[in-house]
């Protein structure tokens, strides 16, 4: 199979980390944030915790985000890592797509991280729980930031050559992917910090927005697949077979995600509940990490036949 006999140069496989990069941060700045809305037990403990987890994301996100560029101008000068860090030909590649697109990614995970330190800086300050303004900030900045992050998915690869439509879905697909797997080890922390009753009710509020993210998260991925693609070409090539490797994974997350809210969730009340639901979101951690990493990888290396 080519696929496996093929072997990425070093230049290919710095891109794919960056990419790798930049999801965890996209995941984890919005996870940690969006997560502040009720998914914790209501202690400043786990207020500083999910402030903390959104600002290492934004830290990965900014420093991936900028790599490309870098990455670039390494793979044009033929000099080695070195070569990297030539001003001259960082320069000459502005207003090119993956100049563009890190500049509206690391704005918008350098906003991220001024917010959760402006966040992180009230919580201290305060002697009493934050009020519904400290909520309202942290959402609308992440919901920019998230914004920013999306959009600059869409200015370099195969889907920024496309119409509006197209790099709308792929900007909607990739901020629901953020916040349905950035809340994830949130979800996780909460198995261990939140009594079972409250545990419950938070899982079942969860499981409601979940339904909205997984349609959001399918219907922009078959728009985007079916207009990148033939459907003959999902079993003839190798960006097709990788496609169909990704949908088996994203079937996987699907299935964990119905065992959650259909069999753990109903028995949290039980004895060992919490702990067999938190086993079941380290498997459903696992697989998305897998899904994104396969993402990264088709995302970067490979692309449709057509374009």
């Amino acid at each position: 199979m080519t696929l496996l006999l093929s072997i990425p140069s070093m230049w290919a496989l710095a891109f794919v980390l960056a990419k790798i990069g930049i999801f965890a941060g996209v995941i984890a700045g919005a996870g940690g944030v969006l997560a502040l809305g009720g998914y914790h037990n209501g202690s400043r403990a786990a207020h500083t915790r999910l402030l903390s987890y959104s600002l290492l994301g934004a830290f990965i996100g900014f420093h991936s985000s900028l790599a490309p560029v870098l990455i670039q101008a390494g793979q044009i000068n033929d000099a080695g890592v070195m070569g990297m860090f030539d001003s001259d030909l960082v320069l000459l590649l502005r207003g090119t797509p993956v100049w563009e697109s890190a500049a509206f990614r690391g704005a918008g995970f350098a906003l991220s991280a001024l917010l959760t330190l402006s966040l992180l800086r009230t919580l201290r300050a305060q002697r009493k729980p934050p009020d519904s303004v400290f909520y309202r900030l942290a959402f609308i900045g992440q919901a920019l930031a998230l914004g920013l992050v999306a959009y600059g998915f869409t200015l370099s690869g195969h889907v920024s050559v496309l119409d509006a439509w197209l790099r709308a879905a792929l900007a909607f697909h990739v901020a629901a992917m953020a916040i349905w797997v950035g809340m994830l080890l949130p979800l996780r922390w909460c198995c261990d910090d939140v009594e079972s009753g409250g545990l419950g009710e938070l899982m079942r509020r969860f499981g409601r927005v979940g339904i909205g993210l997984v349609a959001a998260l399918a219907s922009s991925g078959v728009f985007m697949l079916l207009n990148l693609i033939d459907i003959i070409e999902l079993f003839t090539t190798e960006y097709g077979r990788l496609m169909l490797f990704k949908l088996g994974a994203f079937v996987g997350l699907l299935a964990i995600a119905a065992l959650n809210k259909l069999r753990h969730v109903p028995v949290l009340h039980l004895p060992g509940g919490s702990r067999a639901l938190a086993r079941s979101i380290d498997r459903e951690l696992v697989v998305a990490m897998t899904l994104l990493l396969v993402t990264a990888v088709v995302t970067t290396l490979f692309g449709p036949a057509t374009h």
